[in-house]
């Protein structure tokens, strides 16, 4: 999904044309799934990824002959291992279906609008009409405030935000539907500003996290030293909560390495509704930051992916690591839309 931003911020700063191409259907194994999208400026350069590379050769050989329809769909076959088959070291053994749609200027303002919504936080669905055979050129983007935008004619398919990205039936409209669930960054809040937040920022923020680190001490909490984090905030504990409001999609980590600064941090963070709240350092630290009671279900600690972690670039590596495994898991039912 971190392409996705990088594609609506080149579209918003280009005046370039081009060719969208997304996933929408894999059968067996793939290197990326439904959703994974990469735009084909008409300059020739290219923004995202939908493969290991293999996938975005043909594709760009296919646009610079000249794909005639506003949209289409590619299918690949890369299961076979003869030397003439798409199977043949691309390390993926599926059929992957792509949807390959043609972005002009009126195409380009719903972008930059999906783009304002997703700044502001605000989730949106993208659905593109199938029929049997065919792909229709409607599509429409659906805000989480049911505000709609887009070129759809006809009525509009119930219970959108319960599916899951990919494919479904619409039976009673006689049609199938591409749905794409698009939502903005996830927050990371790191409290410490300390040498091993520094690749934790690093990592994270190149895995698609916005991330924030609020410190109170102006020396350490610079722009400087965290170029990559989308803000820094300075203040003391008290003050740091008064000022971020938190939300349960939020990932908070703890990790000043003071333990009444942590302690204080704690005592209210515990509180919070938050997606992910981890604590560093050892399950016995932390029950004393909690005074000797035992850690609640809802605090991670020690926080990071058991991989024997050594070193502020290990166990930033192992903490967005388990960030990211956390990320991926989804409650959304997939089912057919009636």
């Amino acid at each position: 999904m971190n392409d996705l931003y990088d594609i609506l911020d080149t579209i918003c700063i280009s005046d370039e044309d081009g060719f969208m191409a997304r996933i929408i259907r894999v059968e067996g194994s793939a290197y990326k799934k439904e959703g994974a999208m990469a735009f084909f400026q008409d300059n020739g350069s290219q923004v995202g990824l939908i493969s290991g590379g293999c996938l975005e050769e043909d594709l760009a050989v296919r646009i610079q002959n000249g794909i005639q329809e506003q949209s289409c769909t590619i299918s690949y076959d890369m299961r076979g291992i003869d030397s003439l088959t798409w199977g043949e070291g691309s390390g993926c053994n599926g059929v992957i279906d792509v949807l390959v749609e043609r972005i002009e200027q009126d195409q380009k303002r719903y972008l930059q609008r999906l783009k304002s919504y997703l700044d502001k936080g605000k989730s949106v669905t993208y659905l593109k009409k199938l029929r049997e055979g065919d792909v229709s050129n409607d599509y429409l983007y659906v805000a989480e405030d049911h505000d709609h935008f887009g070129e759809w004619i006809g009525e509009i398919p119930k219970n959108i935000q319960h599916l899951g990205d990919g494919i479904h039936a619409c039976k009673d409209l006689g049609y199938d539907v591409y749905v794409q669930h698009m939502h903005p960054k996830q927050r990371l809040i790191i409290f410490g500003a300390g040498i091993d937040a520094r690749p934790l920022v690093s990592f994270a923020t190149a895995t698609g996290f916005h991330v924030t680190v609020a410190d109170w001490r102006p020396a350490l909490c610079t722009k400087e030293k965290f170029p990559n984090a989308a803000e820094v905030v300075i203040g003391f504990p008290a003050e740091l909560l008064a000022r971020i409001q938190l939300t349960e999609n939020d990932f908070v980590v703890i990790l000043t390495h003071n333990f009444e600064k942590d302690k204080e941090l704690l005592a209210t963070l515990m509180h919070k509704k938050v997606r992910y709240l981890g604590v560093l350092g050892s399950k016995q630290r932390t029950r004393r930051l909690l005074g000797g009671k035992p850690i609640p279900e809802n605090i991670t600690s020690p926080i990071g992916l058991s991989i024997q972690a050594e070193g502020p670039q290990e166990i930033a590596i192992s903490v967005v690591a388990e960030l990211i495994q956390i990320s991926k898991r989804r409650d959304i039912k997939k089912a057919c839309i009636s």
